[in-house]
């Protein structure tokens, strides 16, 4: 199983994390970098693949809740493929929302 660890720490722009989720997962040259193009890298996964994922702590601004549509998408695509496994650095950010 091949393991990536993600820190959106750093993060600035949502432009950043699609190039930083580009180029630490090798997607290819015609990735969308948005949302349904991350969703739709993910999903066609056929390696096994665990990723660690650590966001800055939320806020109001645009980039926290962009962050949050970002783990919200990786998520979904964990329960559609059953090669992706998707663990949050916050305990509470591994179980989505009722």
């Amino acid at each position: 199983m091949r393991k990536v660890l993600l820190d959106f720490n750093p993060a600035q722009t949502t432009e950043w994390i699609h190039e930083y989720i580009s180029f630490e997962l090798e997607f290819p040259e015609y990735y969308g970098r948005n949302l349904d193009a991350l969703y739709d890298q993910l999903t066609s996964l056929t390696e096994d693949i665990c990723l660690g994922v650590f966001c800055p702590p939320k806020d109001e601004s645009r980039l926290s809740k962009y962050l949050n549509r970002v783990g919200k998408v990786m998520r979904d695509a964990e329960a559609e493929n059953p090669h992706l496994c998707v663990i949050f650095g916050e305990m509470e950010e591994n179980y989505e929302d009722e």
